[in-house]
C-alpha cells in the first residue's frame, strides 16, 4: 500500500521535472537556431526580386554557419540562376564530397551538380553526373530524361534510342514518336554517308513504329529510292498521302520523279496539275513548276502559276511567275531586278511556324529548335495557313 502511494506521488513529480527540462532545452535550442540577420535579409531581398544582393547575404550566412546544407542549396540555385556556374559547381561539389552528410543529402547535391553542368552546356560532365544519379532508384527516370535530352541536343541518336527504350520499359510509357524519329535521323545520316545498307537497317527499325509519325514512310521512300527500289518508294510515299494528306507537299516531287523514271511521265504531269488545283501551297507550287518547266516548257509552268495566282493570290505565286520570266528573259534588266526584290520580300513569309511555341523556321523541320517538340511544324508555310 505504501509503495503504491509513493508511486502515485513520484510519477507526476518526475513528469513535471521532465516537462520543465524539455521546455528549458527547447528555449535554448530556439535561441541557438535563430537565423542570422544576413539570412533573413537575404530572404527579404529575394522576395523583393533582388537576387544579386540576396546572394551576397546568403553567402555571408553560409560563412557564419557552413553546416547549413539547405541554405547552401538555395545559394547554389541562385548562383546557377544568374549564370555563375563556376561557383554553383564548386558549392555543390563541396556538398557532394562531404562524407558527414546523409546519403539523401549527398544525392541531392549530385542532382544539383548535374543540373549545374547541364545548364552551363557542359554536356559531357552532365552526362557523367546523370549516369551516376540514375543509380539511385528514386531518381532513375529523372536522370534518364535528362540524359535523353543531352543525346538529342548532341545528335547522339543511337544513345537516344537506347535511353528512350529504357524509359519506355521502366515507366511503361509509349515513346514511339521519339524512337521513330531517332531511327529516321540515323537512317538519314547513313544516307548522307552513302551507306545504303545501314540506312535500310535503321529505317526497318523505324517502320516498327510507322504509325507514330509520317516521317517514317517519307524516310523509307528516300532509302528505297537510293537503293533503286522505285516501286517500294512509291508504296511508302503513296501511303503518306493516304494517311496524312496534308504532307503531300513533302512527297509530291518524289512521287512525280519516280513515275517519270518508270516511263510514266504523263501520269506524273497529271499528278502535278491535280495537286496544283487541290493543294494551293507554296511547296506544291515549287515542286510542280520546276518539273513542268523541265518536262514540258517554261510557258506551261508560267500558265499553271498564273492560274493558281488568279484563284489564290499570294506573294509566292507572283514571285514564282517572276522567277520563270527572269529565266526566260535573262537579258531583261527590269524583270531581273523586280524578281530579285520580290524573292527577298517573299522569303519573309515563306517560313514555318511551330504550333507549340511559335518558333519560326526558314525550312521545314521535324523538330522545333525552340521547344524541342517533334512533328510540331505543319507542312504548310505561314502564308498558306488560314488566318496567318
Amino acid at each position: 500500500m505504501d509503495f503504491e502511494l509513493w508511486y502515485l506521488i513520484a510519477v507526476p513529480v518526475l513528469f513535471a521535472a521532465g516537462w520543465f527540462s524539455r521546455g528549458l532545452e527547447s528555449k535554448q535550442q530556439f535561441e541557438h537556431d535563430q537565423p542570422p540577420e544576413c539570412y533573413t535579409r537575404g530572404v527579404s531581398l529575394l522576395l523583393g526580386d533582388e537576387p544579386d544582393r540576396a546572394v551576397e547575404s546568403f553567402t555571408e550566412a553560409v560563412r557564419l554557419d557552413p553546416d547549413t546544407t539547405e541554405l547552401q542549396h538555395v545559394l547554389g540555385k541562385l548562383y546557377r540562376r544568374r549564370g555563375d556556374f563556376e561557383r554553383a559547381v564548386r558549392l555543390h561539389q563541396h556538398l557532394f564530397n562531404r562524407e558527414d552528410l546523409a546519403m539523401e543529402e549527398r544525392v541531392e547535391a549530385l542532382r544539383e551538380l548535374a543540373l549545374d553542368y547541364f545548364t552551363a552546356g557542359l554536356y559531357d560532365r552532365a552526362e557523367a553526373a546523370y549516369r551516376q544519379l540514375s543509380e539511385t532508384p528514386s531518381f532513375y527516370l529523372e536522370a534518364m530524361e535528362k540524359l535523353l535530352e543531352i543525346y538529342v541536343i548532341e545528335h547522339e541518336w543511337q544513345l537516344a534510342v537506347d535511353t528512350a527504350l529504357s524509359i519506355e520499359q521502366r515507366a511503361g510509357e509509349d515513346r514511339s514518336v521519339e524512337i521513330a524519329h531517332y531511327n529516321c535521323e540515323l537512317a538519314e545520316g547513313a544516307l548522307q554517308a552513302k551507306n545504303f545498307g545501314l540506312a535500310k537497317e535503321y529505317v526497318e527499325r523505324a517502320l516498327e513504329r510507322d504509325e507514330a509519325t509520317p516521317r517514317v514512310d517519307i524516310t523509307a521512300g528516300r532509302v528505297a529510292t537510293a537503293l533503286g527500289e522505285r516501286d517500294e518508294a512509291l508504296r511508302h510515299w503513296r501511303r503518306v498521302t493516304q494517311r496524312h494528306p496534308e504532307y503531300l507537299p513533302l512527297v509530291l516531287g518524289g512521287i512525280a520523279d519516280a513515275l517519270d523514271a518508270g516511263g510514266e511521265r504523263e501520269e506524273a504531269l497529271s499528278l502535278l496539275r491535280r495537286a496544283l488545283e487541290e493543294n494551293h501551297t507554296v511547296d506544291v507550287l515549287e515542286q510542280a513548276l520546276t518539273r513542268l518547266a523541265s518536262w514540258e516548257n517554261p510557258a506551261s509552268a508560267e500558265a499553271a502559276a498564273k492560274a493558281m495566282l488568279s484563284q489564290h493570290p499570294s506573294l509566292s505565286a507572283f514571285n514564282a511567275i517572276l522567277q520563270l520570266q527572269a529565266k526566260a528573259e535573262p537579258e531583261d534588266e527590269k524583270i531581273k531586278l523586280l524578281s530579285q526584290l520580290m524573292a527577298r520580300h517573299a522569303r519573309r513569309f515563306a517560313r514555318y511556324r511551330c504550333s507549340h511555341c511559335g518558333f519560326l523556321a526558314s525550312s521545314f523541320s521535324w523538330r522545333c529548335l525552340g521547344c524541342g517538340s517533334w512533328d510540331s511544324f505543319p507542312p504548310r508555310r505561314i502564308e498558306d495557313q488560314k488566318g496567318a
